[in-house]
């Protein structure tokens, strides 16, 4: 019964893969809405082969629930020339002011590890989602000859990831020389992090957003500026006014104090008196 329903699931999500890819060749060329220069953000989101920025609108739709602000760079959906795509991309991180934490997927990653130190020294974490590190065997009949199975450029780049910050790999592509930590926790899927396979569906399927966001969650949280429902502190606020300052033990007595050392004053001339 169990190996009939796993079956069934992996079936099922097969479709939603090829649906995805589908979706993600139909919408790669569609350009989005330009984002305002000065605008801060939390992640930067590198697309992947024949992915483009609709595409991972899920993505930064649950980001943004999640209190984070992301941005998608601008990166040709497909291309030929590495190198051309690999300048573009270090020409987009060196002008940034600060180190921002970088979210790759599928290809995304490989231009991540083969950019100049310049970009790198932008990037604080890079977060890997379903890249082949060590290229793929498709590259051989179409798309970048420098990214295909063991290219001489993919090998002599292969420590690039020695030389970031901090690098974390959550879904490599099928291999599995990288062993994720505490795989456990978010879920037990066939590459040990996402519950659905398939590398189209790790930006797109309910579960892994929710697997991604948790991770960044626990190690990456959003900071306390990047909430919009946080509610600002206002500029000009009225101060209370100085409560009064309670005389000292040598000071002069309060009322109501000067009241009960009457009292006991009368109290013990009484007494003398009937003495």
């Amino acid at each position: 019964m169990k190996k009939t329903f796993a079956l069934v699931s992996e079936s099922y999500y097969f479709i939603v893969e090829i649906c995805s890819l589908i979706f993600s060749i139909a919408t790669c060329m569609m350009s989005e809405q330009k984002a305002e220069e000065n605008e801060k953000v939390d992640i930067l989101i590198v697309p992947g082969f024949l992915s483009g920025p609709i595409y991972y609108k899920k993505l930064t739709r649950a980001l943004k629930d999640a209190g984070y602000r992301a941005r998608i760079l601008k990166i040709p959906p497909f291309f030929r020339d590495t190198n051309r795509v690999v300048n573009l991309l270090d020409s987009q991180l060196r002008s940034l002011p600060d180190k921002y934490l970088v979210i790759a997927h599928n290809t995304g990653g490989l231009l991540s590890l083969l950019s100049p130190d310049t970009s790198r020294r932008k990037i604080g974490t890079l977060i890997t989602l379903g890249t082949p590190f060590q290229g793929t065997n498709l590259f051989r009949y179409f798309g970048p000859k420098d990214l295909r199975w063991k290219s001489r450029l993919l090998e002599s780049h292969f420590n690039t990831f020695l030389f970031m910050d901090r690098f974390q790999p959550l879904s490599p592509w099928k291999e599995m020389f990288f062993l994720p930590k505490e795989s456990s926790e978010f879920g037990q899927g066939r590459d040990l992090w996402f519950d659905v396979v398939g590398n189209f569906n790790l930006v797109r399927v309910g579960e892994n957003l929710r697997t991604i966001r948790d991770y960044l969650l626990k190690n990456y949280p959003p900071a306390s500026g990047s909430i919009e429902n946080s509610d600002p502190k206002p500029k000009d606020v009225p101060r209370s006014k100085p409560r009064k300052k309670t005389p000292d033990k040598k000071g002069k007595k309060s009322l109501p104090a000067k009241k009960k050392a009457v009292e006991k004053g009368k109290k013990k001339n009484g007494r003398t008196s009937r003495r």
